[in-house]
């Protein structure tokens, strides 16, 4: 008896374990807006990678308002991204990420 609920024991840990553990998947979404801001810098480790600034219109509580949003290129999309300025329209596919509680973008292909 006392075998089986241990063994019981243990299959419920597992799949709580599981079932908490499993990541959400990041939703990708079409860019289609203004740049308000373009930069290229290198990171720590000496490599580039752009970060633009745009403007999102969001909704609380019927309440309607503008924000500023992040989003970066990095790695093969960096030398695409860097032909961007203030001012141009970003059309892109990006995944959605948050990053310390704000919504931001990772481009992950550009569509012309």
């Amino acid at each position: 008896m006392k075998k089986i609920s241990t063994t019981l024991m243990a299959i419920f840990t597992v799949l709580m374990i599981v079932s908490f553990s499993t990541p959400a998947f990041a939703q990708d979404v079409l860019l289609d807006t203004e740049i308000s801001q373009a930069v290229t810098k290198l990171d720590k480790n000496g490599v580039e990678y752009t970060r633009f600034i745009i403007q999102e219109e969001r909704d609380l509580n019927g309440i309607k308002y503008k924000t500023d949003v992040v989003v970066m290129a990095f790695g093969t999309t960096v030398e695409k991204a860097k032909t961007y300025a203030a001012g141009d329209n970003l059309r892109a596919i990006a995944g959605t990420n948050e990053y310390r509680g704000s919504l931001n973008y990772n481009i992950k292909a550009f569509v012309n």
